[in-house]
């Protein structure tokens, strides 16, 4: 849990925190403390943030499959058209 370079972050502190209680319940630290404490919280906020539901559509997935497959087309016919230009069709 601490270390010798996080003294601040003792058995007590690490409780509380990860109980979800407020910062301001750390009655026997001081604002140096409450401060680093406080960038935990954010920190640890942000890594457990929910993932995307895996069930569902990803925001902004349909258009660019739609964007996807529309340059996909526009290549394959610009490759036909070049290749009957030049008169390679197809094998017999």
């Amino acid at each position: 849990m601490a270390d010798e370079q996080d003294e601040w972050l003792d058995r007590e502190t690490a409780e509380l925190l990860l109980r979800g209680e407020s910062l301001e319940d750390l009655e026997s630290t001081g604002p140096a403390t409450r401060d680093r404490a406080g960038r935990l919280v954010a920190v640890l906020g942000a890594l457990s943030a929910p993932p995307a539901p895996g069930d569902g559509e990803l925001p902004g997935e349909a258009a660019a499959l739609a964007a996807f497959r529309k340059v996909r087309a526009e290549r394959a016919d610009a490759s036909a058209t070049v290749s009957a230009a030049l008169g390679h069709g197809a094998a017999p």
